[in-house]
This record gives C-alpha cells, sequence and structure tokens, in this order.
C-alpha cells in the first residue's frame, strides 16, 4: 500500500461560508477570503492540599464561527438578517451542526477593498431560529475607499452654517466601519447545549476623517434631511417598523498629529429591535 503525499497546496486557501453570504448577497459581488471554526471549552480545576492542580477537566465545548468576505461588485440595498441560521457545513466534526448568524461587520477605508466579516453561535441538532434582527439596508462599492454604509448617509458634513463641505476639496474619509452586533446566551446543563437566546441588538458606525480648511471646522450631525427626527426604520415584522433613534454617541473630536492634517474621529449608533420567528 502507497503513501498518500500532500503538496504544500493541498489546504490552500480552503476556506467556509458558514452562513451562506455569498449565495445570499451573490457570488458576483462579494467572495469568502478566510473563515475559522473557533471552539471553546469550559475548564473546572482543583487543587492539593498545597494548593497545586492535580485535577483538570475540560467539558461544554461548543464554538463562535467566523467568515470574512471580500467585496467585489456593487451592492445596492441589501437586507442582512441576524439570528437566521445555517446548517450546510461542518462544525466541531458534526455535519449539518445549525450555526446561528450572530454578528455583522462591514470594513471600508482608503486604499483598501471593503470588507465583510460575520460571526456567530454554533447551537445543537435541531435547533430553530427564535429572533431575527434585520439591518437597514446596506449599499456598498466594490471602490477601494472610506464609504457611506447606508444609501442615505447618516451624518452631514458643513461648514460656516449651510455651506456643505465637499470631498473633493475640504475633507476626506480615511475610514468607515459599522458593526451590527447582537449577543448570545446558551443553556448548558452538565456542558451539554440544550437551548439558547439572543436579545441586544446595536448598530455603531465609525468614522474618521481628514479636515482640508483653515477657515472653518467641521460641522458634522445626523442627516434629518434623510432621516426625519433623527429615526431610522428597523423592520420588526410584515409592515410593522420600530422608529429607532439615531445618536452620536461618540461626538467629533479633533485631533493634529504632529506633521498631518487636522483628524476627526465620531461615531453613530442606533439600537436593532428583534422580532420573534413564529
Amino acid at each position: 500500500m502507497s503513501d498518500t503525499f500532500h503538496t504544500s497546496t493541498s489546504t490552500l486557501r480552503s476556506k467556509i461560508d458558514y452562513f451562506g453570504l455569498v449565495t445570499a448577497i451573490g457570488s458576483t459581488k462579494i467572495k469568502c477570503v478566510a473563515s475559522g471554526e473557533n471552539p471553546t471549552a469550559q475548564q473546572t480545576t482543583g487543587s492539593n492540599t498545597f494548593g497545586d492542580t492535580v485535577v483538570v477537566d475540560a467539558y461544554g465545548q461548543t464554538a463562535a464561527p467566523s467568515s470574512e468576505y471580500e467585496v467585489i461588485g456593487a451592492i445596492s440595498g441589501q437586507a442582512i438578517t441576524l439570528g437566521t441560521i445555517t446548517s450546510t457545513n461542518k462544525v466541531l466534526g458534526t455535519a449539518n451542526l445549525p450555526v446561528c448568524l450572530g454578528g455583522f461587520s462591514i470594513a471600508t477605508q482608503t486604499g483598501s477593498a471593503p470588507k465583510i466579516t460575520a460571526n456567530g453561535q454554533a447551537l445543537f441538532t435541531g435547533a430553530a431560529a427564535l429572533r431575527t434582527y434585520k439591518i437597514p439596508a446596506i449599499s456598498l462599492t466594490p471602490r477601494h475607499r472610506a464609504q457611506d454604509i447606508f444609501a442615505n448617509p447618516l451624518v452631514t458634513i458643513k461648514y460656516n452654517g449651510t455651506n456643505v463641505a465637499l470631498p473633493t476639496f475640504d475633507y476626506g474619509l480615511s475610514s468607515v466601519n459599522a458593526n451590527f452586533p447582537i449577543e448570545f446566551t446558551t443553556s448548558m446543563p452538565q456542558g451539554v447545549m440544550l437551548g439558547y437566546d439572543l436579545h441586544g441588538g446595536a448598530a455603531t458606525v465609525d468614522y474618521t476623517l481628514n479636515w482640508y480648511r483653515t477657515d472653518y471646522q467641521p460641522e458634522i450631525a445626523i442627516n434629518t434631511a434623510a432621516y426625519a427626527n433623527s429615526v431610522i426604520p428597523i423592520n420588526v415584522g410584515t409592515n410593522t417598523y420600530f422608529n429607532a433613534p439615531i445618536t452620536m454617541t461618540n461626538p467629533a473630536g479633533r485631533s493634529d498629529p504632529e506633521n498631518e492634517y487636522m483628524q476627526y474621529t465620531f461615531q453613530v449608533s442606533f439600537p436593532l429591535v428583534g422580532s420573534e420567528v413564529a
């Protein structure tokens, strides 16, 4: 019986789309470029009279899979729903183990292709979706630049009261990063997962911009022309919406690095309200 030889490229570029986003968004729009199973286990130790550890037990193994994607085509009005379950991959050695999408983030910056990262929780055989959180539709270009995540920008940038600042002259966005997490809780009697739930949806968008005008500072505010009363509608059911308040949770803060241009960073946040799965 001859030996099997594996070349150095036998597992090169192997990755898993744990959440089926390539199918959901489109293979001409994103590509899965990396993934991780991320297993964990609980641990209990016991010591002897001298305080030395003499027994160790590991139990309650679970995993928090993640997948990373690169944007290669225009994405327009794309709906993403957290809390959905995919069960088409092997996790922890178990085929078709349900995995729940619990986090979604977008990173855009000047000089790099836009990236999407998804993460979640491995569940148990037979687990079903319990609660979902709909993210307002996102729009992205494959261009390698910082960009607004939504079709209507969350903020306006002005100077001198009414003048709209121009990105071609007045400022330059260097990064815009969005994060949409929800929180998992699990029931694991004797280290065996038998139940789960999720709550606490949130959205945060972090901005970094360089400012080039010397006569005025930027006036950064919520885009109330697009989001009246500073609210964004969150779908919580058939033709039912929750008007989530948009808040400047980190106000625009100025920094002046040595030998660099004036820079501002700020964060905009709003809650994600979920809905029960029928």
